[in-house]
């Protein structure tokens, strides 16, 4: 697609040099075509946290500490520790 852009004569029936479409071509292929490289290796090595494992687990354990508080908080009447031992 953008080749067929770039080869297409423009403003005032302006052609562009084909020593200039291969060094666009030369710069946009090495360039370009890794451009999105760190995005696609970000997205692969957090893979969990957009897969939503990493919620999961948080819930998890937000649900274990509020199970092992609410067992503390049944036993204990007064409603703080005792601290003097």
């Amino acid at each position: 697609m953008a080749e067929n852009f770039i080869k297409k004569p423009f403003g005032m029936n302006i052609k562009v040099p084909t020593k200039t479409i291969k060094q666009i071509e030369k710069t946009a292929g090495g360039t370009v075509g890794g451009i999105f490289d760190p995005l696609f290796n970000f997205i692969d090595d957090n893979q969990n946290v957009f897969t939503g494992d990493v919620s999961k687990e948080i819930d998890k354990y937000n649900i274990m500490q509020y199970n092992i508080s609410a067992a503390l908080r049944k036993d204990n009447v007064n409603g703080g520790f005792d601290i003097k031992g």
